[in-house]
């Protein structure tokens, strides 16, 4: 094999890609990684800030949420920036009684997990947030619920990566990948060939181009998110919040009887930033790379959320962008290295839950790499299954 070039080389310079190989460069581990445009230029570059266990499937979904918390809570002060981290708790508010219900019956299976939530009326919920509409039915709480600015913290990741010795190419695409005894073993990219140890596809809504090299057929499709920026304003809201429309959209679309809402996968998301203004979301929708904003797509978002603000309709919308989530069809991210292609591991398909995940999800992608015990479970997110169910088909 030619000279290594790195242990590691983690393709994909977002959330993700740029946690793990902060997690390799503290163990000791010289990471390179490779980013096609700039660093936060994809998914990481255009999601809201939300760190919401409560938006998690119970079960495993859920528990490995909770051990990101864990270490984002002492996230600032490892890394020494400031990440614009905020444990001010969310709210999921419900439109009507049949979101109030699931919400509620979510609820229990999230408490049963862990996770400290409580059910509210509308009249306690105002009490909490009072801008909101009484024509709502009532909302979750959850304490445990945060933020946190994703631009500051993959910058922060990559500054201290290469504190440690760990590198970082961008404007660089990975064409295709290096192979030596039946192994992956590197990358061919425009810029010349690089040669590591392990190959880690971190590269979120593209994850399934990646694969295709090693071949691999992973589920990863993009989903486009539709979010309208305010101007600064004084606050109106206390907490981030995803409506209860939210859980349904992402567990049981079934039940939705709104054409314009099931195509749009459109729900409420809402939260005001630092400097006073409001991210208001949110569309999932399945348009291929198509990344441009559309009047449908803004408008239903707009008239949604001064539903549920009607404060809104007094202000000014300044921009407006789009991004993609990597969607798999059970909702779960693939992590892990795959059967039958030594050498190479996935890291990718965390849809909306990139920014919530990526502390753990570097952690324990590092700690096989390294050779350590693996602190979590993680055979649910083993990109295995689905290479097992291809098989049985």
């Amino acid at each position: 094999m030619p000279k290594k070039d790195a242990d590691v080389i983690v393709i994909g310079g977002g959330i993700i890609g740029t946690s793990i190989a902060y997690q390799l460069s503290k163990r000791g581990k010289k990471a390179l990684v490779i980013e096609r445009n700039d660093l936060c230029s994809g998914t990481s570059g255009a999601c809201d800030a939300y760190i919401t266990p409560h938006t998690k499937k119970p079960g495993f979904h859920l528990a490995l949420c909770l051990e990101s918390l864990k270490l984002y809570a002492n996230m600032e002060k490892e890394l020494g920036d400031d990440l614009e981290y905020w444990q001010r708790g969310g709210f999921q508010p419900c439109e009507d009684e049949l979101s109030f219900q699931l919400v509620s019956e979510n609820a229990k299976a999230l408490m049963a997990g862990g996770l400290e939530v409580k059910m509210m009326d509308i009249d306690e919920f105002r009490r909490h947030e009072p801008n909101m509409s009484p024509n709502l039915t009532g909302a979750l709480h959850c304490p445990a619920a945060c933020q946190v600015n994703p631009f500051k913290l993959v910058m922060s990741y990559a500054r201290n990566l290469k504190k440690m010795g760990s590198g970082i190419m961008v404007n660089t695409e990975v064409r295709d990948l290096l192979w030596q005894d039946k192994k992956v073993a590197g990358v061919k990219t425009g810029k010349g060939d690089f040669y590591a140890d392990y190959v880690v596809n971190a590269t979120g809504s593209w994850g399934a181009q990646i694969a295709a090299m090693a071949g691999l057929e992973a589920p990863i499709e993009p989903r486009r998110g539709q979010i309208i920026v305010t101007e600064p304003t004084s606050t109106v809201i206390n907490t981030t919040m995803q409506s209860g429309m939210y859980l349904v959209i992402k567990f049981h679309p079934e039940k939705i009887t709104d054409e314009t809402m099931k195509r749009l996968g459109s729900g409420f998301c809402i939260e005001q930033t630092g400097d006073g203004t409001i991210l208001i979301g949110f569309t999932r929708e399945f348009a291929g790379y198509d990344k441009s904003t559309t009047l449908e797509g803004i408008e239903y978002i707009v008239n949604k959320a001064c539903t549920y603000l009607p404060c809104l309709r007094d202000m000014h919308v300044i921009r407006t962008f789009s991004g993609f989530r990597p969607y798999v069809v059970d909702g779960l991210p693939l992590i892990g290295p795959v059967e039958g292609i030594p050498g190479f591991i996935m890291a990718a398909g965390h849809e909306g839950d990139g920014v919530a995940l990526s502390p753990i999800t570097g952690k324990l992608v590092a700690e096989m790499i390294a050779g350590e015990p693996v602190s979590f479970n993680i055979d649910a997110f083993s990109p295995n299954r689905f290479i097992k169910q291809a098989q049985q088909a």
